[in-house]
């Protein structure tokens, strides 16, 4: 069976007024049917951008450009506005980082589902209100009908982000795009949000691509990970390599700051220095500056991909053969 999802030299960039921001440069990656993938990174290395190109969600001035990004073997870049739209919400849904900038706050939870409902598939009034009911017994909501008729403001956050992955459901899509879905939850919805994520995601066999800074977060949600670093992927492999295995320094740094129970420390362990200006990205690995083992060649060439096991490739120059010595 083809992988279920293909992207294939996906760069993004925006044209402002003080230049040209590369936000996603170069990024390659597959998806296969039921699977759960993970882009974890900091603020602004462009895992969210990347997404949201994937559905042609990006506006003016910004510019998509790639070699391949195809749903099913169908190239979504040479499709119309029109049906690119039957795509979104049919067969790939997003859940955003907050719900109350995705709800309208004047429309009732219901309408909003009803809307998507109907527009993708087609029912009536009445059959909508009923499915619609349905996603929010299935996402675990009490008292499905009488929050039908309730306005945003008036649930918890942990409600609307429930209402909001009901909404995204409702049509079954293929995949589930999840931006950082439990970013502003108190640890205990948290928790609840990730399992009821991964139950619908057993339950329907819907493809998720889950995007956090958080690789603590996301350790029992996705079968693989692709770590981001100023728009370009720096390492890959499968979420337990990622974890017991890392390769690159900055996937050591990210899971090195991440608090641990299991281990008594005084401080936190932070990542050195900052992510640079996108409008002036460092020579060479855009990590160097940052980088504790960073060498000479790191400051002036970008170290291509080096396979260190099947499926698990990094890109930094300590693992290349012309960066002198493999370290394993």
């Amino acid at each position: 069976m083809p992988d279920l999802l293909e992207v294939k030299n996906l760069y993004t960039s925006f044209h402002t007024e003080d230049g040209v921001v590369p936000a996603v440069n170069g990024i390659t990656f597959n998806l296969k049917h039921g699977e759960s993938l993970g882009i974890v990174g900091e603020s602004g290395c462009g895992k969210s951008v990347a997404c949201l190109s994937i559905m042609r969600l990006i506006d003016h001035p910004g510019k998509i450009k790639a070699d391949a990004i195809k749903l099913d073997g169908v190239e979504l870049q040479s499709l119309s506005e029109k049906k690119m739209r039957t795509i979104r919400g049919n067969e790939m849904a997003f859940i955003f980082q907050e719900p109350m900038t995705s709800l309208n706050p004047v429309y009732t939870i219901g309408f909003q589902l009803q809307e998507a409902i109907q527009l993708h598939q087609g029912l009536n009034k009445k059959q909508s209100r009923t499915k619609s009911e349905e996603m929010l017994k299935m996402v675990g909501i009490p008292r499905a009908e009488k929050v039908f008729d309730e306005y945003p403001p008036s649930l918890s956050g942990g409600m609307r982000q429930r209402a909001m992955i009901a909404m995204a459901l409702s049509c079954e899509p293929k995949i589930l795009f999840a931006d950082e879905p439990t970013t502003a939850l108190d640890v205990t919805i948290q928790a609840q949000i990730l399992e009821l994520m991964n139950d619908l995601k057993q339950r329907i066999n819907t493809s998720i691509i889950f995007i956090s800074h958080d690789l603590g977060v996301i350790s029992e949600m996705v079968d693989r990970v692709i770590v981001m670093y100023c728009g370009s992927i720096i390492e890959d492999a499968d979420i337990r390599t990622i974890i017991k295995n890392p390769k690159h320094p900055y996937t050591f740094g990210l899971i090195n700051s991440k608090p641990r129970i299991d281990v008594d420390l005084d401080k936190l362990i932070p990542i050195p220095g900052s992510v640079p200006n996108p409008l002036n990205i460092p020579s060479g690995c855009p990590y160097q500056p940052r980088c504790e083992s960073a060498m000479d060649i790191c400051k002036s060439k970008i170290p291509g991909k080096s396979q260190i096991n099947e499926g698990h490739h990094v890109s930094c120059w300590l693992f290349s053969k012309q960066g002198g010595k493999i370290k394993s």
